[in-house]
């Protein structure tokens, strides 16, 4: 059909010739012949009237029961047709079929004299984002690309949808996109989405079916043709939709025809430039992503932030086909993908936390999908014994320092992303077991590392020895959560190292044993890499006189100073409740757990007034007013811990089941002893358990072992914070806000009103 034909039959005393011509020259001749004059002359009322103040027209014509023709005039913004898709399916709204239509790049906009039409330009070149100037027939507006949308649809909840409130959201959104780009504007409709599908579908994904792709380049010289043919699924055109735009792939028309139950999607696209994409690699890169990710969209209910998930997993891809390098590579690693197991974990994974995939995945994608590929070997719990047994082996094979500080450290991040993986996946039902494994770990590379620097001293040095001529021994201590065995995500390393006595090494360029060992512990803090601090980082500030102090303590140092006339303050003396010798010297370890037992349970009382002010000034001068520290609150996960170490010192010296490094080992042993009731003891262990389950969800999502203060519990990050937790439902802040609520006054009470009052009788 002759276009120019129609400019009589459009003219209209409310639209300008100048806009109707513009609109004739621009848009899809398939356009005019599947609408009549009187439908198009309703589109141009509707784009006369966008401007800078109104970037979007919506009308609904209703077609019968429940369903809707919606028409959506706008200016064409990249990511458009996804950020439409997901408004309709975050409202419950079902897209039953569609045209989408995008106006041609023009170099110059359209002269005002009357006359028929040009040929339409073909050139494809998209601006980045519209240029307002004066009104729709000024030169600068005509030049704007548009887009004229017409959706058949149904509201799945059976309701008359408010269309004017969904105009306002399109309106707020493309206003995000002008003014911020896409990002901000995609998280937010993508947590509507998810927020949709987890009310209507719950946790459970939708059962996912195979997505078969067809690439079209010969009948349009201009464009790219993909005919998608899928089994229909909620928030179809969204996943569809935004696995193109994420890949820079803008698409410029769109029919879609649902038939039963499965939907066929013919869809226009070029690259984000307008060109055609004809490049074989990259066509066959678009099969993959379209399929792979569309897949994955319909799994992000169960991320915890389904936003992070779903661009972690574009950053994935890319990953992907930066190291695949043959098809027959990528169809494999599809098949694997394709499995709704796999798929969900790693939906799961990637919408959690930022850290996991700065600090693990990007830099061991060789490690990763090994693991995804069988993912019921992450369930397995590794023992102390065969974690040893593996890193000896692979340190076997490498002779040279920096050789095997090289597979020490890959071997620690790999188990290390084997066991916080677990953890994530397992929504955290096995956190005692976690904390086990991961304080393994952390012996078997301590020790590993103490083993590659002992080594490496002696044989420049010799080996230290003491005036009788035997050998000096040398114990490594753990302190802390890692001396209780309860290492949590992100957690550092708290240690102190004591060697039995002063004398001199043995070989020829010998030291003074003081001088060999403030060298090994420099050498192992050196061999351990943290990837990030506070992230598996040694910490010595327990030493004798903390930072003041040498790094290594000789036995009679380590007695005089933790004893009753020593230099030790009262908060030292529990904090050595926790030691516990994981390396070394067997003689020199019975030395030591007997030095510290004579400290810790002697017959002396605690001073409970100076741990009280210690507590005040914990409060006062590490908790920001107005903040929740879940560690240094007043019921913070510290004031159990000062309750039960409080209780150990009290009643450790005479029953010895009461001196165990464990917290809840501990608290068990005083309950059964008789020194907490039943009613506390169940109290306190659960507060305790929520707390460290609080704390490790923390530093999951930001990666950093300090900042334990909770986020506003208005906010999206304390949403995530709760889904991260298990919280499901509508109200899952307000579930999360309860349960801290009560577990810190209980923690509270138990430091506060049971006990130290108690003591003051």
């Amino acid at each position: 059909m002759n276009q120019s034909t129609n400019l009589p039959q459009l003219q209209s005393p409310d639209l300008p010739d100048i806009l109707i011509q513009d609109h004739l020259e621009r848009m899809e001749p398939a356009y005019f012949e599947r609408y009549t004059p009187e439908v198009v002359r309703g589109h141009l009322l509707m784009l006369q009237k966008l401007g800078k103040d109104n970037l979007a027209e919506v009308t609904a014509e209703p077609l019968g029961v429940d369903e809707w023709r919606i028409t959506v005039v706008a200016f064409d913004y990249m990511a458009e047709i996804s950020t439409i898709s997901g408004l309709f399916a975050s409202n419950g709204i079902s897209v039953m079929g569609g045209d989408v239509y995008t106006y041609a790049t023009r170099p110059n906009p359209p002269s005002p004299r009357s006359g028929p039409p040009r040929s339409r330009s073909r050139h494809r070149r998209r601006p980045s984002r519209p240029q307002f100037s004066g009104d729709m027939t000024s030169p600068g507006m005509l030049n704007l690309r548009k887009i004229v949308d017409i959706f058949h649809v149904r509201s799945v909840p059976q309701s008359v949808p408010d269309w004017k409130a969904f105009e306002g959201e399109l309106e707020e959104a493309l206003n995000l996109i002008k003014n911020h780009g896409g990002s901000e504007a995609r998280t937010r409709i993508n947590l509507q989405v998810v927020d949709y599908l987890r009310r209507s579908t719950g946790t459970t994904p939708t059962l996912l079916y195979p997505v078969r792709i067809t690439v079209d380049n010969d009948t349009s010289p201009d464009t790219t043709q993909l005919l998608i043919l899928g089994q229909d699924t909620p928030a179809f055109l969204y996943a569809l939709s935004t696995a193109l735009s994420l890949r820079n792939v803008s698409i410029i028309g769109l029919k879609i025809d649902t038939l039963e139950d499965e939907v066929r999607d013919l869809v226009t696209v070029t690259d984000r430039n307008g060109h055609k994409i004809t490049d074989p690699h990259r066509l066959h890169e678009l099969q993959f992503v379209v399929a792979l990710i569309k897949q994955f969209t319909h799994l992000l209910i169960q991320a915890p932030n389904p936003a992070k998930a779903l661009d972690h997993f574009n950053q994935m891809i890319d990953q992907v086909l930066t190291n695949v390098k043959s098809g027959r590579e990528m169809e494999e690693i599809f098949l694997q993908f394709e499995k709704q197991k796999v798929i969900g974990a790693m939906a799961r994974l990637f919408g959690t936390t930022d850290f996991l995939w700065e600090d693990f995945l990007r830099m061991q994608y060789d490690n990763l999908f090994p693991i995804l590929q069988d993912l019921d070997t992450v369930g397995i719990r590794k023992s102390r014994e065969q974690m040893d047994s593996e890193l000896d082996t692979r340190l076997g094979r490498v002779s040279s320092v920096d050789g095997k500080k090289v597979v020490l450290n890959r071997y620690k991040d790999r188990e290390m992303f084997r066991i916080d993986m677990r953890q994530i996946l397992s929504n955290e039902r096995s956190f005692r077991e976690f904390s086990q494994e991961l304080s393994d770990l952390a012996e078997v590379i301590i020790n590993a590392a103490f083993y590659i620097s002992d080594d490496n001293l002696r044989q420049r040095h010799g080996r230290p020895m003491l005036a009788s001529r035997e050998p000096c021994g040398f114990c490594i201590c753990a302190l802390g959560k890692c001396g209780g065995r309860e290492l949590g995500w992100a957690s550092d390393i708290e240690l102190l190292f004591v060697y039995t006595e002063q004398g001199m090494t043995d070989g020829e360029n010998n030291i003074h044993n003081s001088e060999y060992f403030e060298r090994l512990v420099r050498m192992i803090g050196d061999t351990i890499v943290a990837r990030q601090k506070g992230i598996f980082e040694i910490d010595l500030r327990l030493r004798p006189y903390g930072d003041k102090g040498a790094l290594a303590c000789s036995y009679n140092h380590f007695y005089e100073y933790f004893n009753e006339r020593g230099g030790a303050l009262p908060y030292e003396r529990q904090a050595l409740i926790k030691l516990r010798v994981i390396g070394g010297d067997k003689v020199l370890e019975g030395r030591i757990n007997s030095a510290r037992d004579a400290f810790v349970f002697s017959p002396v009382q605690p001073d409970i007034r100076e741990l009280s002010r210690l507590r005040e000034r914990q409060h006062n001068e590490l908790v920001k007013p107005g903040a929740v520290n879940v560690k240094y609150s007043f019921g913070g996960v510290i004031d159990i811990e000062y309750y039960v170490q409080s209780l150990q010192i009290l009643h450790g010296a005479e029953d010895l089941t009461l001196r165990s490094a464990n917290t809840l080992e501990a608290l068990i042993a005083l309950c059964e002893a008789g020194h907490v009731c039943q009613d506390d003891y169940r109290m306190l262990s659960e507060a305790y358990m929520f707390l460290r389950r609080l704390i490790n969800a923390l530093r999951i999502v930001r990666g950093n072992a300090k900042d334990l203060v909770l986020p506003d519990r208005n906010s999206q990050e304390y949403r995530f914070l709760s889904r991260r937790l298990g919280y499901t439902g509508t109200d899952v802040s307000e579930q999360l806000h309860r349960d801290v609520s009560r577990h810190m006054e209980s923690a509270t009470q138990a430091h506060r009103t049971r006990f130290i009052h108690k003591l003051f009788e």
